[in-house]
């Protein structure tokens, strides 16, 4: 990702919020230390665009980014499984010359949708407190009784189609 994608990417951001219609809830952009996050031309945008933007220090992403400490794990364990399961059916079959045929890409999309699917709404939010990127969400305040307040939503119409987004609702400082 150089700065021009970066900078397109800042634009899709802006489209989502103002396809919403509504007042937005504070946002932040959790990034590692790469140059192309880093410039600072994109720095600006996001701050012109309402975004808080967190840059973790180098060599500290597996520490501190939420995809790295909590996420990617699970999802990758049920993406292999996936794959398993569809060489165990026989899926692969084999090309004229004997080797393995590679995955329909429609089957591959489908892994990855199902992996996904089961990454629970608990891991997503524990992964923000573990990396202690969250509105003071300690401990303590990560209860059953909060869970309603601890709940990721799609906001997306059922009208529109391939226009789905996920917000984060954390419960706010007191």
């Amino acid at each position: 990702m150089d700065t021009s994608l970066m900078e397109k990417y800042i634009e899709y951001l802006n489209d989502i919020v103002r396809s919403k219609g509504k007042p937005r809830a504070p946002m932040m952009i959790v990034y590692d230390s790469f140059k192309g996050h880093l410039d600072e031309s994109i720095k600006k945008k996001f701050w012109d665009s309402g975004f808080d933007l967190a840059v973790i220090p180098g060599g500290l992403t597996s520490l501190c980014q939420p995809l790295d400490v909590a996420i990617n794990k699970p999802f990758k364990d049920h993406l292999r499984k996936e794959w398993h399961l569809w060489m165990a059916d026989g899926g692969a079959g084999l090309t004229a010359k004997g080797n393995l045929k590679r995955a329909k890409l429609s089957d591959v999309c489908q892994w990855v949708k199902c992996s996904w699917e089961n990454i629970s709404n608990e891991i997503i939010i524990q992964s923000f407190i573990t990396c202690e990127i969250s509105n003071e969400i300690n401990d303590e305040d990560f209860n059953k009784e909060n869970d309603e307040d601890l709940e990721i939503t799609d906001d997306s119409d059922s009208d529109e189609e391939n226009n789905e987004s996920i917000d984060m609702k954390f419960p706010q400082a007191r």
